[in-house]
């Protein structure tokens, strides 16, 4: 038994530093952390109905309607974390635009929205993260504590599809 935990220990440990080093690459321009007044109170499914909602809120004003429309979306990552006792929900997320014209759009978007659409939010932190690519890549990676973790919250998460040529 003993064996197979630290196997599984040692695959952990390879995701995080993979996870890290994917995050890295994709190059995300703000970083954030939302949230909550009281974390403890805030069920998985009303965690995951908000933080749906707080996306779309921003696309919304970011994107063009036909892009809205057409099911694009901007680009992020985001984790749902429970913090050290694992009962205090709040949000990390990477996101960028689709021109570097709309970075203070997105950052000023993104701290307003929050507070304004999801109720029992409360503070929001927002950072830039063109500087900090490589500083911040791992953070996100610290509840991974199980393979069977979900840290990455997948329908939140937009990617835009790599360019083959």
């Amino acid at each position: 038994m003993r064996n197979s935990n630290y196997r599984e220990h040692e695959l952990r440990e390879h995701i995080k530093a993979e996870g890290a080093t994917w995050v890295a690459q994709q190059r995300f321009w703000l970083f954030g952390t939302a949230k909550y007044f009281d974390g403890t109170e805030i069920h998985e499914r009303k965690a995951h109905k908000d933080i749906q909602h707080y996306f779309n809120t921003i696309d919304k004003v970011i994107l063009r309607r036909r892009d809205y429309d057409e099911g694009r979306r901007l680009q992020r990552l985001v984790f749902v974390e429970r913090g050290k006792t694992r009962t205090n929900t709040h949000f990390h997320f990477f996101i960028k635009g689709t021109n570097l014209r709309q970075y203070r759009t997105i950052w000023h978007t993104a701290a307003e929205n929050w507070t304004r659409h999801i109720q029992g939010a409360a503070d929001i932190q927002i950072q830039d993260n063109i500087e900090f690519i490589y500083e911040r890549k791992g953070y996100c990676w610290k509840e991974f504590d199980s393979i069977r973790s979900e840290t990455l919250h997948l329908p939140c998460c937009h990617l835009q599809k790599p360019k083959y040529t």
